[in-house]
């Protein structure tokens, strides 16, 4: 059904204009077979209507989205034929059965006459783009398609149990002046709100209240929460610190280049071994998405490599 309606969604796409639709210079040949500025042009419109990208997206915008299309034409094309070398068949009742599908969509056989029009295609056109789709189908079913047991899945875990592990989290609360660099006395001004701020912690005031008068970062309105935090997410010098630090403790004030910090751990969590049950789900996922993006980008450097491109 995702076939059928990515056909649909272009379709309903492709309201092109006739001198568009006229387009046939060819970009490139494929082992002899042409791809044109009108198939790229289809192909841009399934994926930004004209209303959307004229006057929306730039030059150099469009041609990123132009490259990646013909890309992604050129390797259909690419496993299309290899799909007819291997011996893989479709029938012309499944071909039929993708237009009667599609004529549900459309509800009506006049509707899907009336979009094959204003698209540019024939009936006779359409059946080989489904031709082509439901080949594509086949030769991944065949060839790309991985099914995992559960067996698998576990080798797998724990082939990498690493990979599967929490890291060391803390609650932190942070006091975060800002550097004003376009002020030349902005390190100075921004060291004395921090060195005040310091003094009302030091008398015993609550931390989330001088955060939220003191500080200037967002998290000020949250009395300077941020959460559970793990490695990677603060400034390097803070992030040293507050790992160091035991549960209900504050730092001193921690300087960098852009600006200063106060940082508060209330609570910490051990690094954690997730279990297979805990992972096993998307594990699945992950790893069958994986392997056939593997085994498809394998394939296609292999018939890139033998095949024959004329630009």
């Amino acid at each position: 059904m995702k076939g059928i309606v990515s056909i649909l969604i272009c379709l309903s796409c492709l309201y092109a204009k006739p001198a568009d639709l006229a387009a046939t210079d060819v970009l490139t040949t494929v082992n002899g077979t042409k791809i044109t500025k009108s198939e790229l042009d289809r192909g841009v419109r399934a994926l930004f209507p004209t209303r959307y990208y004229h006057g929306t997206l730039s030059n150099e915008q469009m041609k990123v989205f132009e490259d990646k299309v013909l890309a992604e034409l050129v390797e259909n094309e690419l496993l299309f034929q290899y799909a007819k070398s291997i011996g893989i068949k479709v029938s012309n009742s499944d071909i039929d059965a993708s237009i009667d599908k599609l004529k549900k969509l459309l509800e009506t056989p006049e509707k899907l006459n009336e979009s094959l029009s204003k698209s540019g295609l024939t009936l006779k056109s359409l059946k080989e783009v489904i031709y082509k789709e439901e080949m594509l189908k086949q030769l991944h079913k065949e060839k790309i398609e991985t099914t995992l047991s559960e067996k698998d899945l576990k080798a797998y875990y724990d082939k990498n149990k690493h990979k599967f592990k929490e890291p060391q989290k803390i609650v932190a609360k942070i006091i975060y002046v800002r550097n004003d660099p376009t002020d030349p006395q902005g390190k100075s001004k921004a060291k004395n709100r921090i060195e005040e701020a310091y003094e009302k912690l030091k008398s015993g005031e609550n931390f989330a209240d001088v955060a939220a008068k003191y500080s200037t970062a967002m998290s000020r309105i949250k009395g300077g929460d941020l959460g559970y935090t793990h490695k990677g997410m603060l400034e390097p010098s803070v992030e040293e610190k507050a790992f160091s630090m035991d549960v209900n403790t504050t730092s001193e004030i921690i300087e960098e280049d852009i600006g200063f910090f106060i940082v508060r751990v209330e609570d910490k969590t051990a690094e954690n071994q997730l279990s297979f049950d805990a992972v096993k789900k998307k594990l699945a996922v992950d790893l069958k998405k994986s392997m056939e993006e593997d085994k498809k980008s394998k394939l296609l450097e292999n018939l890139k490599s033998k095949a024959v491109f004329v630009s």
